[in-house]
């Protein structure tokens, strides 16, 4: 687990140097622009065209300085990630989100925040369990001291957690153009915290017993309470998760819709500035999230240790167990963002070529 933190903050690091570049070049090009019309014929300057094949300008709508709202919505696969082999990574489960926006551009920079509200709900496979309980006796007469070993089988173990989080997410990226179009990336950490949840557990539990001065192993005989393939389904309270700060990645295409009749001049009202953007991204907890309670994955009451309906569980990161181990949350999805910009004149080097 060490390990991929160190990944990320490699990632991230790797991604700031980037961003720094590509704001130096985009400083450049817009000091520059009109002085390189004539470099080699490597640009042009149709304003009917969105992209310019060197620097990537688009005329007064990447440049300068812009004020975005807007919503983003999203869906992921998501899952518990945790270094503890009892628990697996599979199935996992789904999350969907929402988002009210704020986005802060200057010169191709992007700096966005807000607030939303993730909803998820996970699957954990848990591995198959033996419970023993040695030196048992009837209370038969005529067999009470025939001594037995009970035996508790618990397999097809599946925990259920559902969460709301309340989430607030800040990101720096930066535009990337190219003659494809427009792409970007955002990167930076999501704020998240538990609002309110439950749980689910289900298994398939089996009772036997092995008598030794007898037959061996004892099972399927109801009046002895020796059971076989006994659904079992319990309901618990929420994950007590740690606040969780989630690493953020995302990469995406942008669709632009712009009037660009308002090149060279600035008047309120003139134009429709809507960003459209398809992502993909990817969220891993920094934090170890694991909840520092004392459940238990199984409890076996001594006064109806073969009744099922008594037996208690819980959910497997909530257990005293857990505590010695590291839970993180994984989301991997698609997102969807709409951002609208305010309509007044920004302080854009291209929209006056008088300027130069």
């Amino acid at each position: 687990m060490s390990q991929l933190r160190k990944y990320t903050i490699l990632i991230f690091c790797l991604l700031s140097l980037q961003t720094a570049w590509a704001q130096l070049r985009y400083k450049v090009a817009e000091r520059d622009e009109y002085a390189l019309d004539d470099l080699y014929g490597l640009t042009f300057k149709d304003k009917n065209k969105k992209i310019d094949a060197f620097w990537g300008l688009h005329a007064s709508q990447y440049a300068g300085e812009h004020h975005l709202f807007g919503f983003s919505a999203e869906g992921a696969w998501s899952t518990f990630f945790s270094n503890w082999n009892a628990s697996l990574i599979l199935p996992g489960g789904g999350a969907l989100g929402a988002h009210f926006l704020y986005e802060f551009q200057y010169s191709g920079l992007l700096v966005q925040t807000g607030i939303g509200v993730n909803v998820q709900q996970v699957y954990t496979n848990v591995w198959d369990s033996c419970i023993y309980h040695y030196g048992m006796h009837d209370k038969w007469e005529g067999v009470e001291s025939a001594e037995f070993t009970l035996k508790h089988e618990f397999t097809n173990r599946q925990d259920l957690s559902r969460n709301i989080y309340m989430q607030v997410p800040l990101y720096v990226g930066q535009y990337l153009f190219s003659s494809a179009g427009v792409w970007y990336y955002l990167a930076g950490f999501h704020f998240s915290y538990t609002h309110w949840g439950d749980t689910r557990q289900r298994a398939i539990g089996t009772t036997m017993a092995r008598y030794e001065p007898f037959l061996g192993v004892w099972h399927e005989m109801d009046n002895h309470g020796y059971r076989k393939d006994v659904p079992i389904e319990r309901k618990g309270d929420r994950l007590k998760l740690k606040f969780d700060v989630l690493a953020h990645v995302e990469f995406g295409y942008e669709y632009t819709t712009f009037n660009t009749g308002r090149v060279y001049y600035s008047r309120p009202g003139d134009r429709i500035d809507c960003r459209l953007r398809f992502a993909t991204f990817c969220e891993l907890s920094m934090p170890n999230i694991c909840p520092k309670t004392d459940n238990v994955i199984y409890g076996l009451p001594e006064e109806s240790i073969y009744d099922f309906p008594t037996y208690r569980m819980d959910h497997i990161f909530s257990s005293r167990d857990a505590k010695t181990y590291e839970v993180r949350n994984l989301y991997v999805g698609i997102r969807l963002t709409v951002l609208f910009g305010l309509p007044w004149k920004e302080k854009c080097i291209l929209c006056d070529p008088g300027k130069h």
